[in-house]
């Protein structure tokens, strides 16, 4: 039966073969194999969650059916939960002991969780399983890139040469030659790609990053243009494009492009959102809200945050407030929400803001447990990995470099160390917070496992600030310090981080609520719900590096 629903979908015919596999799993609910194949199925046709539930219930009837494990890691991973897929993996290990595919996909499953060192063990048995392997080599030569690992170019080389004509192998290896300092021969690996994928947005992105990075600042993004008159080019180019011009401040130029998009496609939300937002941006208050107006019946979060934040613009603040207001109680979480909300109370004068950011504990700076050598040698890393380091696209940082990749995910022992100690600050941080408070979007996850999502160094050299941004996938944001200019000590706090002054016409009048001197071997934890950036220096130089803290239940 199996057979021949396989058969049926090879054929195209879908409802048939879905009605042929649902008769098979109600004649025999006990096979596992006949419930991992209907999960094949499903997987294939998109129903992700119907194929997961399948292949768990293969794995139910037959624990040590390796290929469901496989196939319900393979799923689990697709629909962004890495974690999951590596614990479903781990009681198969004796099973799939002699199994390569079994190690790559665990590799890859604890490589998106994050578990690097793991990872680097998984990875290692599937090489020595199956040495040639073409997707093993894939797997490997990624989880190379990403730990920023010094072979990452060779094992890339070596499985484009077993992939030949991969794109996201590709990708990957103009990554690691940008990495290396190889700019020019990364950016004739992106020209390739935008040439041969031209609707790939990612790689879009990507030449314009290292064209930038080049210093082809002027038209560092006109190849959106030749692509996006190209025939069949959809709405998600037009998208990328203004992404790329607002993440290098052009908001008008972005909104410019969103108009042009838009008398194409005159009714896509996502298009007239995004064009709203870069009004707003581009300090054009009264033309985004006309956009916003024109659709007043999208009542998602997303629409809702975007009207709340365009009336603190118009000074509407208690519209504003009851906007977002609606998006704190659909998603309790959201950090942009909060952030903007808290603004409204600032500027009302409404007591729920000392609430929210105000309780003693919830700002601290404290001193990391690293002593002059170990910090001398992490001083000495991190100015070596910015030497090929370059300006990002779409960060808060102007007029400086950040490392790319996670920083954690590296091998050097000296980030090992930074990490442990920076896990000894997080803790002591918790010790001192207020009491738990389940309306809180920090404190409600107080006493939740707490871990590092995202990190990374910026290196401010001559001048240069961070902008006034938040973090929305954080719930504690950071800044510790490694170098710092003199001038910190001089009028006007040159350097030093501002906590709760909002990005400029979005909420005027407010200023800072902290201003925090950078120290040396220091790390500071607020909540991300607070806007945040530092004030300019002219000269000297300032190094930092960040991360943000993730809660899970």
């Amino acid at each position: 039966m199996a057979l021949a629903a396989s058969q049926l979908a090879a054929q195209g015919r879908d409802a048939e073969a879905e009605t042929l596999y649902a008769r098979g799993l109600a004649d025999f609910p006990h096979d596992a194999r006949l419930a991992n194949s209907a999960g094949n199925f499903h997987f294939k046709a998109g129903r992700l969650d119907r194929a997961l539930a399948l292949f768990e219930r293969a794995l139910s009837l037959e624990p040590d059916l390796v290929e469901a494990g496989i196939n319900a890691a393979i799923t689990l991973s697709r629909m962004d939960q890495p974690a999951r897929a590596a614990a479903l993996l781990a009681p198969l290990e004796m099973a799939a002991a002699h199994n390569p595919g079994y190690w790559r996909v665990r590799a890859d499953s604890e490589r998106q969780a994050m578990r690097y060192h793991e990872a680097e063990a998984s990875i290692a048995r599937a090489v020595a399983l199956d040495p040639s392997g073409v997707k093993t080599a894939r797997s490997r030569a990624r989880l190379a890139l990403e730990r920023s690992d010094p072979s990452a170019i060779t094992l890339l080389e070596t499985a484009l040469t077993l992939n030949r004509g991969d794109p996201s192998l590709l990708f990957d290896y103009a990554q690691a030659l940008a990495v290396a300092g190889r700019l020019d021969e990364a950016l004739e690996c992106t020209t390739t790609l935008i040439t041969h994928v031209p609707g790939w947005t990612a790689a879009l992105k990507l030449h314009a990053e290292l064209r930038w990075a080049a210093g082809e600042q002027a038209n560092f993004a006109d190849h959106f243009a030749q692509v996006a008159a190209q025939q069949g080019a959809g709405p998600d180019v037009w998208l990328a494009w203004s992404e790329t011009l607002e993440g290098v401040d052009r908001p008008a130029e972005s909104a410019a492009i969103l108009a042009r998009a838009r008398a194409i496609w005159p009714d896509n939300a996502v298009l007239a959102l995004a064009q709203a937002v870069a009004l707003g941006e581009a300090g054009a208050a009264d033309e985004a809200q006309g956009v916003l107006d024109l659709f007043a019946g999208m009542a998602t979060p997303e629409w809702s945050t975007a009207r709340g934040r365009n009336w603190l613009r118009l000074g509407e603040i208690a519209r504003a407030e009851a906007e977002l207001a609606t998006v704190c109680a659909a998603r309790p979480g959201d950090v942009v929400a909060w952030a903007l909300i808290d603004l409204c109370w600032r500027l009302s004068g409404d007591a729920r803001h000392e609430w929210l950011h105000g309780q003693r504990g919830l700002v601290r700076q404290l001193p990391l447990s690293l002593d002059e050598s170990e910090r001398e040698a992490l001083t000495a890393l991190l100015t070596q990995l910015h030497r090929h380091s370059a300006m990002p696209i779409g960060q808060s940082v102007k007029r400086g470099s950040q490392t790319k990749g996670a920083l954690f995910a590296r091998a050097e022992p000296e980030l090992a160390r930074l990490e442990a100690a920076l896990h000894e600050a997080m803790a002591e941080y918790r010790a001192g917070m207020p009491p738990p408070d389940p309306r809180h979007p920090l404190l409600a996850r107080r006493d939740d496992p707490w871990t590092i999502v995202g990190s990374w160094s910026i290196l401010l050299d001559g001048q240069g600030h961070h902008a006034a941004h938040i973090h929305p996938r954080g719930l504690l944001s950071s800044a510790s310090y490694w170098l710092v200019p003199d001038e910190v000590e001089a009028e006007g706090q040159p350097g030093w981080l501002e906590l709760g002054n909002p990005p400029p016409g979005l909420a005027e009048g407010l200023g800072s609520l902290h201003t925090v001197r950078p120290q040396p071997g220091t790390l500071v934890l607020f909540p991300s719900t607070l806007y945040h950036g530092t004030r300019p220096i002219s000269q000297g130089t300032r190094m930092t590096v960040a991360f943000d803290v993730s809660a899970t239940s």
